[in-house]
């Protein structure tokens, strides 16, 4: 499985997804987490949006909460 590109596209689309999960961290300039890696700060698992993000879907990763876990790999 390629590892998931750092580039805008794929922040756009992320933010999409990320912004509306239940356990997005919400910490400014973070996001992309399958490619960048976990948050900061991250909350409790309270639901995850990873398995319908686009992202995700286009470099076939298959895992949930990278904001928690870390990146795709």
């Amino acid at each position: 499985m390629p590892r998931v590109e750092d580039m805008p596209e794929n922040v756009d689309i992320c933010l999409k997804f990320c912004g509306t999960c239940p356990t997005y961290p919400g910490v400014l300039g973070e996001s992309l987490f399958c490619a960048r890696g976990k948050s900061s700060a991250p909350k409790p698992k309270q639901g995850c949006n990873c398995p319908q993000c686009d992202v995700q879907k286009k470099y076939g990763c298959t895992g949930m909460f990278y904001c928690i876990e870390g990146p795709c790999e």
